[in-house]
């Protein structure tokens, strides 16, 4: 009789985190089930009979499991980023110096230079180079620098999203600089943002694309976790979640590049902005429900 009801209680808890909480859990399941089967059987039921009702009064109790469980998980987890906190290596150290460097460089230039002459375009041409090399710089160094999440991307490959980032920030500048000169058509502010914007957007999609994940093991299982949690509390709303961020996105792409063309780039930066408000309101709301 002990060996069967055993039995029954380690498979219902098959899989999951073996931790000191839930085998106490298990051990008193165990002998109340035991206690219940002895009461129904003293009633005159059958072993059988006793065993059926008595488990069918357990209810679900595999909810409790979760959260032994899930809290077991979330510990080890949360051990395994404290211990493996990364420092920054000497050489990643001298390069965010050197990088910051330039950029405030570039913004004391810019200011310098728009403040003696009163002309907003030559102040940002004047910070070009130095926002531009600051800006590729910290792209590089964040990818090749090991987190206590990721892995550092191989050097190559971080060379090209540099690259790539350098020439987006070289466009959006040297257009807004356009932007802002007289007698200066939308044309040749397009003429100009597209040739360096276009390709670096292509190449960054590429890249992301084809990206294989730098995830340390411990944060793949904390999202495995999180996915389990949502999907089990409200799977209904992870899905309109995802319609909704893809309707918005859609919009938002189109607004942006209406409003770039009809009203200018601040505008378009305005609606940019509020479609990541929007986003943020969205996995709110899809998290929110979860903990309810």
């Amino acid at each position: 009789m002990n060996k069967k009801v055993k039995t029954y209680v380690e498979d219902l808890f098959r899989g999951y985190e073996e931790t000191a909480e839930l085998q106490d859990f298990k051990e008193e399941i165990i002998s109340n089930l035991l206690e219940r089967i002895k009461d129904f059987e003293t009633e005159g039921m059958d072993y059988d009979a006793a065993f059926t009702k008595a488990i069918g009064e357990l209810g679900d109790i595999t909810a409790i499991a979760d959260d032994i469980s899930r809290q077991k998980r979330n510990e080890v987890i949360g051990q395994m980023y404290f211990q493996h906190k990364v420092e920054v290596g000497l050489k990643h150290a001298i390069g965010y110096v050197i990088a910051g460097i330039l950029f405030l460089f570039g913004l004391t230039v810019g200011f310098i230079t728009y403040f003696s002459t009163d002309v907003i375009s030559e102040g940002i041409s004047s910070s070009l180079p130095f926002i531009v090399i600051s800006g590729a710089a910290f792209v590089f160094l964040g990818l090749t620098q090991e987190t206590a999440s990721d892995y550092p991307m191989s050097w190559g490959r971080a060379l090209i999203y540099a690259i790539a980032a350098g020439g987006i920030l070289f466009g959006l500048i040297t257009a807004a600089s356009l932007y802002f000169m007289d007698n200066m058509g939308i044309h040749a502010v397009l003429g100009t943002l597209l040739p360096f914007v276009i390709p670096g957007v292509g190449i960054l999609a590429f890249l992301l694309l084809t990206e294989k994940s730098r995830h340390k093991p411990w944060v793949i299982e904390e999202q495995k976790i999180w996915t389990e949690r949502y999907m089990k509390k409200d799977p209904q709303r992870m899905a309109q979640g995802g319609l909704l961020s893809g309707a918005l996105w859609v919009f938002a792409i189109a607004m942006v590049i209406l409003a770039g063309f009809k009203l200018g780039i601040i505008y378009a930066v305005v609606v940019f902005l509020t479609a990541i408000a929007l986003q943020l309101f969205i996995e709110f709301w899809v998290q929110g429900k979860s903990y309810d």
